[in-house]
């Protein structure tokens, strides 16, 4: 038998041999060398991508409210010139006469809430400083909840309607039931456009559907979902150098503005009906949606802005950590607010 006849049976026979599991000292085996490898627990939390901007400080700076219902004068409408000749009666009669009007708006502060209980040991025990990492979560929680509320608020609480739940009854305590806001604005005065494939042609239609606030598009927003701010970015009016310049799309891959409309891409616009409403089940919520808004027809105010309070309870060792604030807000006009549905994602 050649020597290297000799070496294929002994390859074969150690193939045969039983496999012991974990027989070797190694890292991971406890009792054989995993307790001599030492582990560490970064100080240092990975951050979740979040809004790059505030959707909501694209608008006028909220007001202070002095009191929880704030009343607003606003200019309505103007006295009427009438088409009158020379009087030369006597005694005269009077030419007809019109009125100064005069309005208000109302804006009424609800409230929203927050807490969180950290045990003694946790705050005592982890690498981080639970009591400053939670009072940093609730403050970037506090600002999205702006953002969602400004574009998603309905009151609606029954079964059927609410925009963000139009076929099944919100959670109690919702965040969007404390107020009408940008979309439920648009979808209940008829202010919608039908886009389908969304061309810069549906961008003009929603202008025009406003009138006059929307002659000037400095005085507008576009906020789209993630998904339709792709798709703008594919528009042929914006994509290529010859339409669009240096800021065409294919070059940058960004698209600020849209038709001299400022243009942000915002999560808190989710996928809808073609409706522009939500239903409760995911799979019926196929196209995206953009809500083109008059900027300075959105009113906001702050009764109480946001206070945290940390506060230890001895009898259960716990912290309780809370915040809240007092908020307000409401869309002067029914022609202020555009939402653009059915777009083909």
């Amino acid at each position: 038998m050649s020597i290297k006849e000799k070496l294929e049976m002994v390859k074969k026979s150690l193939w045969m041999l039983e496999v012991k599991a974990d027989e070797a000292n190694h890292t991971g085996n406890t009792g054989a060398g995993e307790e001599f490898v030492d582990t560490a627990l970064s100080t240092s939390i990975l951050e979740k991508l979040r809004e790059a901007t505030n959707f909501s400080s694209k608008f006028p700076a909220p007001i202070v409210m002095p009191t929880s219902t704030y009343e607003l004068p606003v200019e309505w409408a103007d006295p009427i010139f009438n088409y009158t000749g020379e009087n030369g009666d006597v005694p005269a009669s009077e030419y007809a006469n019109s009125k100064v009007w005069t309005g208000k708006i109302v804006l009424s502060a609800k409230k929203f809430t927050a807490i969180t209980y950290l045990s003694g040991e946790l705050d005592e025990d982890a690498i981080v400083n639970m009591r400053g990492y939670v009072e940093d979560k609730l403050v970037k929680s506090y600002q999205e909840t702006l953002d969602k509320v400004l574009i998603n608020g309905d009151t609606e609480t029954g079964a059927t309607g609410n925009i963000n739940s139009v076929d099944a009854a919100p959670a109690a305590g919702s965040y969007y039931l404390a107020m009408n806001w940008l979309r439920k604005n648009a979808l209940a005065n008829g202010m919608t456009i039908d886009a389908g494939a969304l061309e810069l042609a549906d961008i003009r239609a929603g202008r025009a559907l406003m009138g006059q606030k929307g002659l000037n598009p400095s005085e507008l927003i576009f906020g789209v979902w993630t998904d339709v701010y792709f798709k703008l970015l594919s528009l042929t009016q914006a994509e290529t150098v010859e339409k669009f310049g240096n800021g065409a799309t294919v070059l940058q891959g960004t698209i600020p503005v849209i038709d001299g409309v400022e243009v942000a891409a915002t999560s808190f616009i989710a996928k809808t009906q073609a409706d522009g409403t939500i239903s409760e089940d995911p799979a019926n919520n196929t196209v995206g949606q953009g809500i083109l808004v008059y900027k300075q027809d959105v009113i906001r105010g702050f009764k109480r802005d946001l206070k945290t309070f940390v506060e230890y309870l001895p009898r259960v060792d716990q912290y309780a950590i809370t915040a809240h604030f007092r908020y307000a807000q409401l869309v002067r006009d029914t022609d202020s607010v555009v939402a653009i549905n059915n777009i083909t994602l």
